[in-house]
């Protein structure tokens, strides 16, 4: 009997079992559900490319609130009696606070609240805002409460400033008060607009102590006649030829002439005192603590946030466009600067991952094809780079 050798047709003689067909692999037999699972990712991130939020930074839900409260000069001491405190027992039983830290100084406090990530911070903000409320009628009438959740829309995205050598500040302040921000608020997905730089006009009524003790008219007599007079009311409906109108009373005053001119209260002879029969007016600008320059000279800045989660490159292409059509309307003699604009970091970066994903594509089809002849496979690198990326 004589020894018989079988042997596998599929094998090659003297290859030991180690050269496999490719339909041994199961990447191999399993080609069109890998290329679809491909183009499926592909597709999916083509369209989270188009509708995520575009930004510097990711949105965070940080559990962090700020409570800034502005009180004019009041001294340290009496700001930590009468607010840093009264404010720091009100907010320490909101629900998940971890930590109450605050900054005390003349005229201001800052308090920063910490809660643990697992509350939801807009219930959380209304409960802080609520706790304040509690406790407002007990602090000062004049402090000023701010209260903000910490995240990065909170940042502004772009800046503008207004420059002129001929229009004075006030008029820039106006401008970019009752003029720009109405307009770039009215934009899509455009938060809050933030004006520095002001020089805000006011009128100051000065009294003259020896009228005011002759007369026997007060300061306050002074300030609760102009309260009264400089406001806008409605003293009712009034119907008339089967119409129904709403009925406006205004005694707004617009400069200082309107103002001496105000009725205060009678003499003792009856006869009636005026402001300016006690005290003189004229016009001014409310104190400025903050100097603000652009092109080496005075300048009021407009700083733009956005919305939380929203696009910015969509929000800078808007104000944009609406601030070229601003700049038309703009006084002669007043320039319009944009001095930052985060757009063009964001926009350099999305130009950044294009050229890497086109440079990875033609170096990987380049070494498929030229070395390795697999005109297929450089097919489908072309499609698992951008992914992988």
């Amino acid at each position: 009997m004589g020894n018989h050798a079988k042997t596998n047709p599929e094998v090659p003689a003297g290859s030991g079992g180690r050269d496999k067909p490719a339909s041994s692999y199961w990447f191999a037999r399993e080609t069109k559900p890998i290329i679809f699972l491909i183009i499926a990712l592909a597709l999916v991130g083509a369209y989270l490319g188009f509708t995520i939020p575009i930004a510097v930074f990711p949105t965070t839900n940080f559990p962090r609130v700020i409570i800034g409260v502005d009180n004019g000069v009041m001294p340290i001491d009496q700001m930590m009696v009468t607010i840093t405190r009264p404010m720091e027992e009100a907010v320490s039983g909101v629900l998940g606070i971890e930590d109450v830290k605050s900054i005390t100084s003349r005229g201001s406090a800052e308090i920063d609240l910490f809660f643990n990530w697992h509350v939801d911070m807009f219930e959380t903000l209304q409960r802080v805002n609520a706790a304040i409320a509690k406790v407002r009628p007990d602090l000062p009438v004049t402090a000023r409460i701010d209260t903000n959740r910490l995240e990065f829309s909170s940042f502004p995205i772009m800046g503008y400033s207004l420059t002129s050598k001929t229009v004075p500040q006030t008029e820039l302040w106006e401008l970019a008060t009752y003029n720009i921000k109405p307009r770039l608020n009215s934009l899509s997905c455009v938060g809050s607009i933030l004006i520095h730089g002001m020089q805000v006009p006011e009128f100051h009524v000065t009294p003259d102590p020896g009228k005011l003790l002759a007369t026997r008219v007060t300061v306050s007599d002074l300030l609760n006649a102009v309260d009264r007079s400089n406001l806008i009311q409605s003293p009712g409906l009034l119907t008339h030829d089967h119409k129904l109108y709403l009925d406006l009373i205004t005694g707004q005053v617009h400069n200082p002439k309107e103002i001496a001119n105000i009725y205060v209260k009678k003499d003792s002879s009856g006869n009636p005192l005026y402001v300016r029969d006690v005290a003189s007016v004229s016009s001014g600008i409310e104190p400025n603590y903050t100097i603000v320059t652009a092109d080496r000279q005075p300048a009021v800045l407009i700083n733009i946030n956005r919305q939380r989660a929203s696009n910015t490159m969509r929000v800078a292409g808007e104000v944009k466009a609406e601030m070229q059509q601003i700049e038309k309307t703009l006084p002669p003699g007043v320039k319009i600067s944009n001095f930052y604009d985060q757009s063009w970091i964001v926009g350099e970066s999305i130009k950044s991952v294009r050229d890497a994903i086109l440079i990875g594509i033609i170096l990987a089809s380049a070494v498929l094809v030229l070395f390795l002849r697999d005109w297929g496979s450089s097919f489908i690198a072309g499609m698992v780079i951008p992914i992988s990326i």
